[in-house]
């Protein structure tokens, strides 16, 4: 399902761990006129929320969790006649990588209750790339956090980017912002959001594990065709790991 917008007169079909938090949040704005987490008292209460839910104390509430906002499978049924469709779309590789550097963790694990099943298969709660990618299918089989954040492109956006009226490589700087400001006549920025801190667990491949990332990223390269290049990409993660 897509995010309809009015004030862009857009329909903006999410990818999980392709900025979508940072979309999500400008549409958010565009159509209430301030911030998701609100300002003044209203802010405060959600700040409170959020460390609640963190201690586990709450549910926690986000973006994503909102009617209208939620991530869910690629259907255009709901996008009224006349909106421009639209998505962000990243190198698939470097989403993956991005996926198990902020999401596959212990702490993610512990927060989400999943520290028990994993640890029965004999799984790292902190992994370095090479261990998630060995084990790729298991932990996805366990971890909603893993699932989430590593669905194919085409459960967001089906089978032919034909349908899109616009897709967006985040490569490519402020091209979305740009465009958005268009549509909404006014000046709109897209705020960073998830940024994590630095990254501390290996992130090196060995050249089996190279073969199998590319081997499960194979059908999001083919769906995007040439805005990215596989072999140019595998060439980069030998390099890194090469290093």
């Amino acid at each position: 399902m897509a995010v309809i917008s009015p004030a862009l007169n857009a329909a903006y079909f999410d990818i999980t761990k392709v900025g979508s938090s940072s979309v999500k949040e400008a549409l958010w704005r565009l159509e209430t006129g301030e911030p998701f987490a609100g300002t003044g008292l209203t802010k405060v209460r959600n700040h409170l929320r959020w460390r609640l839910a963190r201690a586990g104390l709450a549910e926690p509430r986000n973006i994503h969790e909102e009617p209208g906002y939620r991530n869910q499978r690629y259907d255009l049924a709901q996008v009224p006649d006349g909106y421009a469709r639209f998505t962000l779309v990243r190198d698939p590789a470097a989403r993956l990588r991005s996926a198990w550097r902020d999401k596959i963790n212990r702490a993610q694990f512990e927060w989400r209750g999943e520290v028990m099943d994993l640890e029965a298969d004999g799984l790292p709660l902190d992994p370095s790339f090479g261990e998630f990618i060995d084990h790729f299918e298991l932990y996805r089989s366990i971890s909603r956090p893993v699932r989430v954040h590593v669905t194919p492109y085409s459960w967001h956006l089906g089978s032919n980017l034909k349908e899109f009226d616009q897709v967006f490589r985040i490569e490519d700087g402020g091209a979305l912002a740009a465009w958005m400001s268009d549509q909404a006549g006014h000046s709109v920025e897209l705020p960073r959001e998830n940024s994590s801190a630095g990254e501390v667990r290996d992130d090196r491949l060995s050249v089996a594990q190279i073969e199998k990332l590319f081997v499960i990223t194979a059908p999001d390269y083919a769906l995007l065709g040439d805005l990215y290049d596989a072999d140019a990409a595998a060439e980069m993660f030998r390099a890194r790991s090469a290093a």
